[in-house]
């Protein structure tokens, strides 16, 4: 190959470019993007062909059967459907005692389920039949139903019939479901769902049903009794059960299986090592089978020895029965798990066969063909069906070749069951057994794996232990949810806490990486540059801001607040006379001022928050420098921040939010912002989204981070050594208002006026590893050999040169061990010291942080009128939200009392409210109502007994909430309060609404004056209001009309006080009068008795005794705890956190846990319910002048006077009345759904979000909504990761910019060059969907070229070795007739995968010319592939296996391949997960685009070194470069003309050039 001189550089030279002036010199095509609905027209479009196509794509048979060729795949399908179907018997056998059924309905599930498949399935290979882990999950059900131990349930259609009938009824009615969930799925077309299982959950999960299986099947094997369990830890159960009958083992049984079980190990192990010389796989179970069937009838093992055989086999099928829908409803949970396992499974193993034998599998048609077999095996009592890889593995190691060697498989079935089944009688049930363990080694020894995911990739490590732990101990249904569940976690988590970094400048280049890695970088003074590998979305727009703030060093709300504040003392102080501004500056005149620096003014705090307003001043500030009169405002030390935006391939419209303001904060302390490579559809969204305004403008978005910077530091030069000096004495400079400046800005423009990027590096050798001795030239900068971005300035051009840098930058840089920066963050996280303790013990008790800082006189008179408004507020929404918890009014009491006293020690908050919170409160009314129904008995539980109705209510109440406060303190003590970022503002808006619809209908019956027992569970919404709707005609009209004129009066005087509250000093408190009058009124005219109001009754009268927590009402209700924890937390917390910004000061998420967590154990300890905050109460306590908890306090002493004093003044108040007030504080939750049409325009995953968490808490509960949401926010995390808007890249001509080619007509495409960029990281859910995208992009499928490719040589030997072919100098040349172009051999596939093997061939072949002899082989128009891996911030084991395979895929059809912008901890994992070896080496990854595409453009031989030359003048530069390029015109054209593409045709004699007709 031709070498380039170490002194060869390349030229950039072009505009500086920022996104709008990019736009506007260089035509965008305006590209219509289809709506949803274009989409659904689409898909609903019918044609005569799609007609055709999808008919036949219903029958897949017709496909293949077109196909077949009799004589040479039929005897092979004939031999591999005999041996499948003797495998099938026995394993159909054995698979059944799993199931917890007799032996003979395996039979079944090897028979029925073929049949359809046969007809309907797209795999040529797969034995369809029983599974034994959906066996085993089958069983775990069946013996739930109808357990041996004890009565089945109560089922109808299982009455009269044996407990084996019953059986069979349940597994063929699961079955069935199982069925329809298939072919439902099938039919909406969501195969795709099976990606989101990774190859490390399924081998975790079948890990642990290995083990399951195991434990099942020694009962069989030791010959004991021993019933089935179900449920969580049943596998400790039926363990326990082993071993109290240990002693009764029977020793035939024993001895029988361990006999079976080494020989068919040692024979299995015989037959992998011999198989390539074996015709077909020695069926040594079967033998085995035979032997001991055989031995057992001799001897007469069952009388003699008390062995259990299979006994009596019906001669024939049973009727068919129609499934039960009551085991339908029990069995809807576990039928779904059972569905997408067995797709799962079978879809994996299909695909395996697919690639082998290069054929298509269709997922959906799969689901289709797996529905309609397990439907119609489910109506004739078969188990539910997939396929097992070694029944697989037999049909395809033994010549099969379609699916006829499975329906020859479900033949010999058929013969065992009809004619010889009685021959399988005297089987020991303990030889099945053994089979079964014997062949689950290598399922169990997937446990091998653990090690090596540890080693290198410990969030897959986690997967795997998580699923197969959780999958042991909980069952395969809860183990299966948990570990996606968990697997769906790892990606948002990976993409939640991303590896953030400042980036500096690699001297020498306009490259920029993480500072911390390399020693040779220059970082501009007063420019900051961070890098965001990750998308931006809900759950990580806060770390990404702390992030921010660490890099800058310093909160940007905090500097705009202490300016804000400061300029307001300053305008005192001149106003006074205290100051005096002066040609100098500020000048102090009379004493120093006496004000401290934080008791300024604090009403109207927003105006902190607006940009610093020098208006009524003379001069403006240089914050920078010395203030006088003892001002203090933290110092700024940058002028510009750089976002590199290449790896944020989405955001969504919670973190849109949170970014503008970001943004804004610092825009308003002078820095200027710089977004650089940014994706187009991103700044589409925001352009629709409305984020530019006055502040944040397009113009701040640039193409490139050396685009940005040449920008900086032509708006802020560099200062001179002089300026240094004079800044070293008098202080740092000031970046903030250019008229403050005293020197003049350098103009760095061309002639024309357009600012000018250029750069030029040597280049430098692939190998090298060193940086070049030659001098290093960079940007212009700090002269006098500083380490900057240094360069020359000719003629108003400003001209950056940096070096050509081949490999890795690694490589070519000396970098830093940053490994040992993780470790020593691990140990510093374990280092105590004492300074550390006291920290910690302070940290558990904030108020003395903020009692050392308490101003009596400035504080403590806000406080009280705070904590008396506020009180007020507490005892009447107390007494309402009881109401919600289906308690008595005066408990609320309780609950607005004994948590705050906690909350005032252990919060971190100054001014949320403590009590009850209206969502919480109809939660907990919900675990009430379940487990004490105003209709029917409670629950069973030993502390009800003794106990009235309320009593046990309220018991049930205090113990929910004391289970709440204990999830909320482990969790703060586990230091996991981040979990409530998981719950985004679209989610949580959802769920309000939600919530406030089932509160609305809740108070419908006080506010009507009906009785109705309060209902729960699924539906409860539409149960309540069928039960109103029923009672309607019995409305009591005093209720209704007292219930009207509160909420019309509360509603409009609460319009007003929003209205005035800037005039108001206190809200007018409303709620309170008309309580105090309504009660009045009701006392008056007795309203309980004329009208027959309900009113609350007795009131508590002082306090009850404390009683403790019952722990079978807790264990009722555990998982309705958790979700009042988190809920409770999550409102308190956001909140919290609204007024700790407004108020300057920080909170602590973890120990607000902690503090939530005692306040509701203490308080559930004297019988209040759960508390958190509410935004109503807490807009009171703040508004009202509360500066801390003190106000806090004072609203408790308000709710104890009335508790224990004037309680029993408030008991003639009607029920309608607090009804009425709840209703009309639900506006604000329900305008909620105001945001549904904004979603729709702007973001329609959140809107997804929005509905589906509403909707589903509304029909679901509160409880399940809250998961249904979590997990859809959680999936579209994935969802948008996994689909992301892959592109293939073009040069704009004249630059070093590579955008879409589909959005720019002014591009170059290098011929046989394809770039193509992968905007998100790549893992299990979308490896699939790049390597279909790219092929696409290519236009070919690299794995079917190379076999083409191998299939098309061994046919050249062939002839070649007949004498049909002949090598002369044209080529290869046929002799004679040419060869029938007939099935190649497919001996030997996996030779086809590998790499094209010309040794023993004289010559080479030219694939994309034409080739004799009627071989064809598909041409690869590329011979170079570059994937820009900018955006992909982290890869998983998964798609590290995939994209190994893919890439060698390319390389072996002699496609080059280039990865450019690899994330160096990307990089870093490919090394440790061996991911490099002979063909896939670290020489083909560059810094960036341009860099790979100069190195293709020089390598010989696909193009000559001139034709190089050609591309890179039209690539590199508008103007003409004839130093670098060419000497003569007349060479260029003589270029265009006759340069063609050369071909080398090796020989042994020497190197031959050969043009190409």
């Amino acid at each position: 190959m031709t070498k380039r001189t170490p002194e060869s550089h390349y030229v950039v030279t072009r505009q500086l470019y920022s996104e709008d002036t990019f736009v506007d010199e260089h035509e965008k095509v305006q590209r219509k993007h289809k709506t949803l609905l274009d989409h659904v027209k689409q898909y609903f479009t019918c044609s005569s062909t799609r007609a055709k196509n999808a008919a036949l794509s219903v029958l897949p048979i017709i496909g293949w059967m077109k196909l077949y060729r009799v004589k040479e795949w039929i005897l092979g399908d004939i031999v591999s459907g005999v041996s499948t179907g003797l495998v099938a018997v026995l394993q159909g056998l054995a698979y059944s005692l799993l199931a917890s059924l007799p032996a003979w309905y395996g039979l079944y599930a090897a028979f029925f389920p073929v049949i359809i498949y046969f007809f309907l399935g797209t795999s040529r290979h797969i034995s369809v039949g029983a599974f034994p882990v959906l066996s085993l999950m089958v069983g775990a059900v069946v013996t739930r139903l109808v357990p041996e131990e004890g009565p089945s349930v109560n089922i109808t259609a299982l009455e009269g019939l044996t407990i084996d009938e019953q059986r069979a009824i349940v597994s063929a009615s699961l079955t069935f479901l199982v069925g329809i969930f298939q072919l439902g799925m099938g039919l909406l077309q969501v195969g795709f769902i099976v990606i989101y299982l990774s190859d490390t959950l399924v081998s975790g999960f079948t890990t642990a049903a290995a083990v399951h299986i195991l434990v099942s099947q020694l009962k069989f094997v030791l010959g004991l009794t021993v019933p089935g369990f179900s449920g969580p830890l049943a596998i400790v159960h039926i363990l326990e059960r082993i071993f109290s009958q240990i002693t009764s083992t029977n020793i035939h049984d024993l001895v029988t299986s361990i006999v079976v079980m080494v020989v068919v190990f040692i024979v299995k192990e015989l037959n992998d090592r011999f198989k390539s010389k074996l015709p077909v796989p020695i069926p040594i179970e079967v033998i085995m089978t035979v032997i001991a069937c055989g031995v057992s009838y001799a001897f007469n093992f069952k009388e003699n020895h008390g062995v259990d055989v299979v006994g009596k086999i019906p001669d024939g099928f049973e009727a068919p029965v129609a499934p039960n829908l009551q085991i339908f409803q029990e069995t809807a949970v576990d039928a779904f798990p059972i569905a997408i396992v067995g797709f799962a499974v079978a879809f994996a193993v299909a695909k395996v066969y697919s690639v082998k034998h290069d054929y298509a599998i269709d997922g959906n048609q799969e689901l289709i063909a797996f529905g309609a077999s397990n439907i119609f095996g489910g109506a004739f009592k078969s188990l539910a069906s997939s396929t097992a890889l070694s029944r697989s593995a037999v049909q395809e190691s033994t010549g099969g070749k379609t699916q006829i060697a499975g329906l020859l498989s479900a033949i010999i079935v058929l013969i065992v069951t009809l004619a010889i089944g009685f021959l399988l009688e005297p089987l020991p049930k303990s030889v099945l057994g053994a089979v079964v363990i014997v062949n689950l080694k290598g399922m169990l020894m997937q446990v091998r794996e653990v090690p090596y995911l540890w080693k290198k990739d410990r969030a897959d490590c986690v997967v795997w232990v998580v699923t197969c732990v959780a999958a042991i101990f909980l069952g395969l249904d809860l183990g299966l949810a948990v570990g996606l569940g968990v697997e769906l976690l790892a990606v948002v988590f990976r993409v939640q806490f991303p590896r953030c970094s400042v980036l500096a400048n690699i001297v020498g280049t306009d490259i920029y990486r993480d500072r911390k890695d390399y020693t040779n970088i220059y970082e501009p003074e007063g420019v900051k540059i961070l890098r965001i590998p990750s998308p931006i979305f809900f759950a990580n727009i806060d770390f990404i801001k702390g992030k921010l703030w660490d890099a800058v060093g310093f909160s940007p709300l905090r500097v705009l607040r202490k300016r804000n504040k400061a300029l307001r003392k300053i305008k005192k102080l001149i106003k006074k006379g205290e100051l005096t501004v002066t040609y100098k500056g500020l000048y102090v005149t009379g004493s120093d001022s006496t004000l401290a620096d934080e008791s300024e003014d604090e009403a109207n705090l927003e105006d902190l928050d607006q940009p610093v307003d020098f208006s009524g001043l003379p001069v403006q500030v240089n914050w920078n420098s010395e203030l006088p009169a003892n001002i203090t405002v933290p110092p700024v030390n940058i002028h510009s921040l750089v976002l590199d935006f290449s790896a944020v391939s989405f955001i969504d419209f919670s973190a849109l939010k949170g970014l503008k303001t970001a943004l804004k904060e610092f825009i308003r302390i002078d820095v200027e912002i710089y977004i650089v490579a940014c994706d187009p559809y991103i700044i589409d969204k925001l352009k629709s989204c409305k984020f530019f305004d006055d502040e944040i403008k397009t113009s701040i978005f640039y193409l490139t981070l050396h685009d940005a910077v040449l920008h900086i530091l032509e708006m802020h030069p560099p200062l001179t050594i002089s300026e240094k000096t004079f800044n070293s004495i008098n202080g740092p400079p000031y970046y903030g208002n250019n008229i403050l400046r005293s020197r003049e800005k350098t103009n760095w423009r061309s002639k024309a006026g357009r600012h000018i990027y250029s750069v030029s590096r040597p280049s430098q050798k692939p190998d090298a590893r060193d940086t070049p001795t030659c001098p290093v030239f960079c940007l212009t900068g700090f002269h006098h050999g500083s380490a900057a971005i240094k360069g020359t300035i000719h003629g108003g051009k400003a001209s950056v040169f940096r070096r050509f840098l081949f490999g890795t930058v690694q490589e070519g840089l000396q970098t830093t061990q940053g490994s040992s920066r993780s470790s020593q963050g691990f140990c510093h996280s374990f280092c105590c010291s004492p300074q550390r303790i006291k920290n910690a013990g302070l940290s558990l008790l904030p108020v003395i942080g903020w009692m050392k800082i308490y101003r009596v006189r400035e504080w403590l008179f806000g406080d009280v009128v705070s904590g008396i408004s506020t009180g007020l507020v507490a005892v009447l929404q107390g007494l309402a939200f009881a109401l919600l918890a289906n308690l008595p009014p005066g408990y609320g009491l309780y609950s607005a009392f004994f948590p705050a006293l906690i909350y005032f020690f252990l919060g971190t908050s100054r001014h949320i409210s403590v009590g009850p919170f209206p969502v919480l409160s109809l939660m907990v009314g919900d675990v009430v109502a379940r487990l004490v129904p105003d209709s029917g008995p409670a629950a069973n539980i030993t502390g009800f007994e003794g106990l009235t109705k309320t009593q046990q209510k309220v018991l049930v109440a205090s113990s929910v909430t004391f289970l709440a406060g204990i999830y909320q303190l482990a969790l703060g003590v586990l230091q996991v309060g981040f979990i409530v970022i998981y719950l985004s503002d679209t989610l949580v808006s959802g769920f309000t609404t939600a919530a406030a619809v089932h509160i609305l209908v809740s108070q419908l019956k006080f506010v009507l004056g009906l009785t109705i027992s309060s209902k729960n569970g699924i539906f409860n919404i539409f149960k309540t209001l069928e039960a109103i709707f029923n009672r309607i005609t019995r409305t009591n009209v005093a209720d209704l009309v007292i219930s009207i004129v509160i909420m019309v009066a509360v509603f409009i005087v609460k319009e007003i006080n929003d209205r005035f509250k800037s005039k108001l000093p206190v809200p007018i408190p409303i709620e309170m009068i008309m309580t105090v009058i309504v009660c009045g009124l009701s006392y008056g005219f007795n309203f309980e008795e004329r009208f027959n109001v309900t009113v609350i009754g007795d009131m508590v009268n002082g306090y009850e005794s404390p009683r403790a927590p019952d722990v079978e009402v807790m264990q009722y209700s555990a998982v309705d705890g958790f979700t009042i924890c988190i809920v409770a937390f999550a409102v308190a917390f956001s909140v919290a956190k609204v007024y700790a910004v407004k108020h300057d000061y920080t909170i602590d998420g973890n120990q607000e846990l902690i503090a939530f967590g005692a306040s509701n154990m203490f308080g559930a300890a004297f019988k209040s319910f759960a508390v958190s905050t509410a935004l109503s109460r807490t807009a009171v306590q703040e508004s009202t002048g509360g500066k801390t908890q003190i106000a806090g306090v004072i609203s408790a002493m308000m709710t104890l006077i009335v508790t224990v004093g004037i309680g029993f003044l408030l008991e003639p108040l009607p029920r309608s009345v607090l009804g009425a007030l709840v209703i009309v504080n639900l506006k604000g939750m329900l305008m909620q759904f105001n945001q549904i049409p904004y979603y729709w325009r702007k973001d329609k995953v959140d809107l997804v979000i929005w509905i589906g968490t509403c909707a589903a808490s509304i029909v679901l509960g509160l409880d399940l909504g809250l998961a249904v949401g979590v997990g859809i926010e959680l999936i579209t995390v994935v969802f948008r990761t996994q689909f992301p808007r892959c592109s293939v890249l073009a040069n704009i001509i004249g630059t070093d910019i590579y955008k879409d080619r589909k959005d720019f007509m002014s591009i170059h495409e290098p011929e046989g060059v394809k770039i193509f960029r992968i905007p998100s990281p790549i893992f299990f859910a979308n490896i699939e969907f790049f390597r279909e995208k790219l092929v696409k992009a290519v236009e070919f499928s690299p794995l079917r070229i190379l076999r083409k490719r191998n299939k098309a040589l061994r046919k050249i030997r062939k002839m070649l070795k007949k004498g049909e072919l002949q090598i002369t100098q044209a080529g290869l040349t046929s002799l004679g007739h040419e060869s029938d172009d007939t099935y190649e051999d497919e001996d030997y596939v996996e030779e086809l995968d590998q790499p094209v093997d010309y040794s023993d061939l004289p010559i080479p072949v030219n694939w994309n010319s034409e080739l004799p002899c009627n071989i064809s082989v598909p041409p690869v128009n590329i011979h170079s592939l570059v994937l820009d891996f900018s955006a992909v911030s982290f890869i998983d084991m998964s798609a590290l296996k995939g994209l190994k395979t893919l890439l060698k895929e390319f390389i072996r059809v002699d496609v080059e391949i280039y990865i450019v912008a690899c994330d160096v901890y990307v990089f870093e994992k490919l090394q440790n997960c061996m991911f490099f070896d002979d063909e896939i080496k670290t020489s083909m990854f560059f810094p960036t685009i341009h860099d790979a595409m100069m190195h293709i453009m020089e390598k010989p031989p696909v193009y000559s070194r001139e034709v190089g030359k050609v591309w890179n003048y039209l690539i590199l530069s508008k103007d003409l470069i004839t130093q670098h390029h060419f000497k003569h015109t007349r060479m260029l054209m003589r270029l265009f003309k006759e340069v063609a593409f050369f071909h080398q045709v090796s020989t042994k004699t020497g190197a031959k050039k050969t043009k190409v007709p």
